[in-house]
């Protein structure tokens, strides 16, 4: 398992709302403000890998990351291939994140069988390890991150891989998920630590009216998916908290909003749940994820 080192803080965005310059500008600017990681989604916008190759070039110092990066649409030799590439590319600053995705993208998008995914990302991680590359190894391997909600696969993140990053957690889904990776690893032997990443939306903006409408903006696609409705029941919401637009009570545990301040505090909560890393996703008024301010003041707020 590869040492990973992702900084305490983070940045998360879609970037399919930028022309390619303003993309590449964003990446500087997220390098400039010292943030640990630039994570990127895989949705049905730009193509992941290609775009990191792409900001490689625009940074220096970042951590490059996918987040996440479908099993469904890569097989595990092609997935090799990229990550040692940009593994290379970055200079050992790429960190390779992957996940079972949604039945409704495997399925209708992609027209993969959505079935047994537990069995399928380890034997996915299995061939990943196993397949063959003959470019040049520099920048040693990358770390390999899951997007992981519930036992079973956080379990797998903590064994088969270098840790999970959950998304759309409270602060004591943190706690309870810090206790499954570390028990997890404890069964199996593990030395290393597994590491938590977690994602937390954020809106700069003090007005509760004005606030929870952009949160409401940015959640509304997920609040119909069958995984993230599971996991929040297992976080003591009821089917009422996600009907749309989403309860008070759903918004305020998901996204943090407030005067930076208030942003910082939530950091700290979730830090102090057990996270090692937090991915701010910088939630502008509209719902879009690629909004500087919240970076900037972040940054600046120390």
């Amino acid at each position: 398992m590869s040492t990973v080192h992702l900084g305490r803080l983070g940045a998360w965005g879609h970037l399919d709302t930028l022309p390619i310059d303003r993309a590449r500008a964003f990446a500087r600017r997220v390098d400039e403000l010292g943030f640990g990681t630039l994570w990127v989604p895989e949705t049905v916008g730009r193509e992941p890998f290609t775009l990191l190759g792409l900001l490689a070039t625009e940074t220096s110092e970042v951590k490059l990351a996918t987040g996440i990066v479908s099993i469904w649409g890569h097989d595990a030799q092609a997935t090799r291939m990229a990550a040692m590439t940009l593994q290379e590319a970055t200079g050992g600053r790429f960190v390779l994140g992957l996940g079972v995705s949604h039945p409704h993208l495997a399925e209708k998008l992609r027209g993969h069988p959505y079935e047994k995914p537990l069995t399928r990302m380890r034997e996915y991680l299995a061939a990943y390890r196993a397949a063959i590359y003959r470019g040049p190894l520099a920048g040693g391997e990358p770390p390999v991150l899951l997007a992981a909600l519930r036992e079973r696969m956080l379990t797998l993140a903590a064994v088969e891989a270098d840790g999970a990053f959950p998304y759309l957690v409270g602060p004591d889904r943190v706690a309870w998920t810090r206790g499954i990776l570390d028990g997890a690893a404890a069964s199996a032997g593990r030395d290393a630590r597994p590491v938590l990443a977690v994602s937390m939306p954020a809106v700069l903006e003090d007005d509760p009216d004005a606030a929870r409408a952009a949160a409401r903006a940015y959640l509304g696609p997920y609040l119909r998916t069958p995984a993230y409705q599971a996991c929040w029941s297992e976080q003591g919401f009821e089917p009422a908290d996600w009907e749309r637009p989403g309860s008070d009570r759903l918004v305020d545990e998901m996204v943090a909003w407030g005067e930076v301040e208030s942003l910082r505090s939530r950091i700290g909560t979730l830090v102090a749940a057990g996270a090692d890393h937090v991915a701010v996703i910088p939630v502008a008024p509209d719902g879009t994820t690629e909004h500087l301010p919240v970076l900037e003041a972040l940054a600046a707020a120390g």
